[in-house]
C-alpha cells in the first residue's frame, strides 16, 4: 500500500474510532461509519479489520462491554442506566452480552471485590495518601497519535511520542507553550493488555486538520482533581489504584463522565527518571 493511501485510510479510521467512542449510547450503523470514512461500504469493513486488527462489530461490542465494566466498577449507576449509556436496548440484553464476553454476570462482577483488588497492594495504596488540587481546566486543542498496546510497553509509547514530536516540529506546531498529554482509555484489569488504547497528545494553538494517523481531539473544559507524582512512570499504576480504590470513595467529589488524562511536566530527555513530574487529572463535578 502506498504511503499516501495508507495515510488517508488512517485518517479516515481515526474519525470512525472517535465517532464510535463518542456515540456508544447510540445505534452505530455500518453505513454511517463508511460514510464518515468516505470509503465504500463494501470495502470499509475489510480496511477497518486490516488496520485496527478486529472487525467493526467486534471492536464496537468490545468497547461497549468494557465501558460497561468500567461503569460497574467505578460508579453506582443502575444496570439500566449503564445499558442506556453503552447502547443496549435494555438491561437484559446487556447482561446476556456481558456474561458471554466476561463469563460472569454484571451483578456478580460488581460484587466480587477480589476481582479488582487481588492485584493491588493495599498497604502501598494507603501509604500514598496524596491529596489532589482541584482546578478548573480550559478546553484546548490536541493533536494525537493513538497506540494500541500494553501500557507497560514503554518502547511503543516512546516511539509514538518521538513520532508525534517529529510531526509537530515538521508542521510548525511547536511554540514553546505546548503541553504533553496522555489518555489511557482502557483499564488493563478489564481490557486485554495488548488491546489497551493510549493517546499521545500535544496541545496546539488552534485545531489542526487530521493527517494520516495523526488525529484531532478537543480537551473538554471542566473541573478536575489533579494528583501530582514525582518519579518513574511505573509508579502511575499505584497512584491510579489509590485514586480509584480509595480516594474516589472517601472524597466529597463525584466523578464526571469524561476522560481522565495525564500531563507530563518534563521528560526523560530533560531529567533523570527519579525527577519526572506527572499530573493525573480526574474529571469531577
Amino acid at each position: 500500500m502506498k504511503k499516501e493511501t495508507h495515510n488517508e485510510y488512517q485518517k479516515s479510521l481515526n474519525s470512525v474510532i472517535d465517532y464510535i467512542n463518542d456515540n456508544l449510547d447510540q445505534h452505530i450503523d455500518l453505513k454511517v461509519l463508511a460514510e464518515i470514512a468516505n470509503i465504500s461500504e463494501f470495502h470499509f469493513h475489510r480496511i477497518f479489520k486490516a488496520l485496527i486488527g478486529e472487525s467493526v462489530g467486534s471492536y464496537t461490542n468490545r468497547i461497549r462491554l468494557e465501558t460497561a465494566a468500567g461503569l460497574l466498577r467505578g460508579t453506582a449507576h443502575s444496570l439500566l442506566v449503564i445499558a442506556e449509556k453503552t447502547g443496549y436496548s435494555n438491561q437484559q440484553s446487556l447482561s446476556k452480552a456481558f456474561k458471554k464476553h466476561f463469563g460472569i454476570t454484571p451483578s456478580a462482577f460488581r460484587n466480587i471485590e477480589s476481582f479488582f483488588t487481588s492485584k493491588f497492594n493495599v498497604n502501598k495504596i494507603k501509604s500514598l495518601e496524596i491529596q489532589p488540587e482541584v482546578r478548573h481546566v480550559k478546553s484546548s486543542h490536541l493533536t494525537y497519535l493513538r497506540v494500541i498496546a500494553d501500557y507497560n510497553d514503554q518502547e511503543e509509547s516512546y516511539k509514538a511520542w518521538f513520532k508525534l514530536w517529529d510531526y509537530a516540529m515538521n508542521h510548525q506546531l511547536i511554540n514553546g507553550e505546548n503541553e504533553l498529554i496522555g489518555f489511557n482509555l482502557d483499564d488493563p484489569t478489564i481490557t486485554k493488555k495488548d488491546r489497551c488504547r493510549y493517546y499521545a497528545c500535544i496541545s496546539t494553538e488552534h485545531a489542526v486538520k487530521p493527517f494520516g494517523e495523526f488525529g484531532y481531539l478537543l480537551l473538554e473544559e471542566g473541573k478536575y482533581a489533579v494528583f501530582t507524582i514525582k518519579g518513574a512512570y511505573s509508579q502511575l499504576d499505584e497512584l491510579y489504584d489509590f485514586i480509584y480504590q480509595s480516594w474516589v470513595f472517601e472524597s466529597d467529589y463525584i466523578l464526571r463522565d469524561s476522560w481522565p488524562f495525564e500531563k507530563y511536566l518534563n521528560t526523560i530527555e530533560e531529567v533523570e527518571e527519579k525527577d519526572l513530574l506527572t499530573e493525573i487529572y480526574i474529571p469531577i463535578l
